[in-house]
Order: structure tokens, then C-alpha cells, then sequence
């Protein structure tokens, strides 16, 4: 059953992004409720931002278009692979052509879970992850500067994951390498771009209650009560108990790093996982 969560009738009412323009790459859910990117989509919009939604799924890139206009805010979707550049050069020359620039980058493709440890993994997992997972957010940087040069700078919003820097019980070799190599690419790229102005972070994101985490415990059989008790256990890691990590909180922190609020806040790896980092696992 969805969540309804708390944040989700206060996120970014503050119009902090008014007259800007934020390409959202990985807008869509796989399934009932929010994922991050659709949340930070939808944050985007709440915040006053035209916003162009890019999903591999065009269906679920026009599930959060649907939203986005049925708040009286503006957005387009649009269908791409994140991991071919033609797709996102595309998508870019589509935001510029319909909604007049672009201010905002937010990279939200990932993958995770394939493979496991190294001697488990198969190269062509290893080539797939990465490529999915890091391979895209590359891509959403390279496409993005010209334009964001064009408008006298910008922001661009990168996600990780706890897996970059703690080790989580089971192996994923493959996503934790390349969730560290985006946490890598923001740094690097935040100091090549901050003399064009332009800003580059990324979130870290823990344990988040989405659609695609639950697919993938039923994917390997563990669904219903089960599935429930593990994600009420896992919570327990979490310092801040109240919950796991949400969608609406990583849209919040979104938000505030694509704004004024952040002009001076660039290279940062801005944890929003409830403590989880800090934590005994």
C-alpha cells in the first residue's frame, strides 16, 4: 500500500525556484508511490521550477508530469536512456527548445543490487551497473554545462548512496564502486565548473522507502509480512527512528541545494539518511 508521507503537502512551498528550469533524469516510479526522483520532481515544481521529467519509462515520466500540472505547475516529459549520450543531449535540446533554458540538473539514475562480491560478479554486471549508475550521471554533467554556461551558471544535483562508504552485510561491489565515483565526479566537477558558477553536490541517501526497493526484496522472494518486518528492522538501524529515509526529505534537501539558499555550498556530499552513516550497522 502507498505511503502517505509526511512531508509530502509541505515540500518546497517556499517557491525558491521560481522562473527556473530543472531537467529531472530518473523522474518516473516503477511502481505505487514515490520514488526520490519523482519527489524531487515534483519538489522542483512545488518550488516554482518548470520542469523537464526524463525517464527511461515515458509512462512514468507522464505519471509525474500528470501531477506536476494538476497542481497548477509546470512540467514535460520526456523518454531517454541515460546511459547514451544521444538521449541526454536530446533531452537537454528539449528543455532549452520548450521551456526556455536550463538552471537545474538533478542526476537520480541508479541501479544497485546486481552482482555481489567481486568473485560473484560477472563483468557484463559489472559493465551494466556502471553504466547505469555512474555512466549516467557523467552524462547528465557533460550534457548539461553548455547549457548551464549559456544561463551564467546553475546547479546540479547528484545522488550516492550509503553503499559508497559503508559496507551494508551483503556484497554489491559493482553499485558501491560506482556510487563512489559519482560522490568523485561531484567533487571534481565542483571545482572545474565553480568559476562558469556553477554548483555541483550530491545526496547521499540510506535506507529509502521507495517502490524499487520493495520490488527488489520480492524479487528474491520476500514480500508481505516479511517484507514488512524487514523494512521495521532495518529502520531500527537508523539513529533517527521516527523513520527510514524518505523520498520527501531527499526532495526537501534537493531543493534547498538547487537554490540561493546553497550559492555558496558547492562539493558537498549532504547525507540525508537519518543518522544511518554515523551509525553501528
Amino acid at each position: 500500500m502507498p505511503i502517505r508521507f509526511r512531508y509530502e503537502e509541505e515540500c518546497a512551498v517556499s517557491r525558491a525556484l521560481e522562473g527556473k528550469v530543472a531537467v529531472v533524469i530518473g523522474a518516473g516510479a516503477c511502481g505505487p508511490g514515490w520514488s526520490n526522483g519523482k519527489a524531487c520532481a515534483v519538489a522542483y515544481a512545488r518550488a516554482g521550477a518548470s520542469v523537464l521529467a526524463v525517464d527511461f519509462m515515458l509512462d512514468r515520466a507522464e505519471e509525474t508530469v500528470r501531477i506536476i500540472s494538476s497542481e497548477g505547475n509546470v512540467a514535460q516529459p520526456f523518454r531517454a536512456d541515460a546511459t547514451r549520450e544521444q538521449d541526454v543531449e536530446a533531452a537537454m535540446a528539449y528543455a532549452v527548445s520548450t521551456l526556455g533554458g536550463i538552471d537545474i540538473v538533478h542526476n537520480n539514475v541508479g541501479m544497485g543490487g546486481a552482482g555481489g562480491s567481486a568473485h560473484e560478479t560477472e563483468l557484463a554486471v559489472w559493465n551494466h551497473e556502471l553504466s547505469v549508475s555512474l555512466t549516467s550521471a557523467f552524462l547528465g554533467v557533460r550534457t548539461a554545462i553548455p547549457h548551464l554556461r549559456a544561463r551564467g551558471g546553475g546547479a546540479i544535483v547528484n545522488t550516492s548512496s550509503i553503499a559508497a562508504v559503508r559496507f551494508m552485510k551483503r556484497g554489491r561491489v559493482a553499485y558501491s564502486v560506482a556510487k563512489a565515483g559519482v560522490e568523485t565526479l561531484t567533487r571534481v566537477c565542483a571545482a572545474d565548473y565553480g568559476p562558469d558558477n556553477i554548483r555541483v553536490n550530491c545526496i547521499r541517501i540510506g535506507f529509502s522507502d521507495m517502490p524499487q526497493e520493495h520490488q527488489a526484496y520480492e524479487a528474491i522472494g520476500i514480500r508481505d509480512e516479511a517484507l514488512a518486518a524487514l523494512l521495521a528492522e532495518t529502520a531500527q538501524r537508523v539513529p533517527l527512528r521516527h523513520e527510514r529515509t524518505q523520498p520527501w526529505g531527499i526532495a526537501s534537501a534537493a531543493v534547498f541545494l538547487a537554490s540561493e539558499a546553497a550559492r555558496d555550498i558547492t562539493g558537498v556530499i549532504l547525507s540525508v539518511d537519518g543518522g544511518l552513516e554515523v551509525a553501528t550497522l
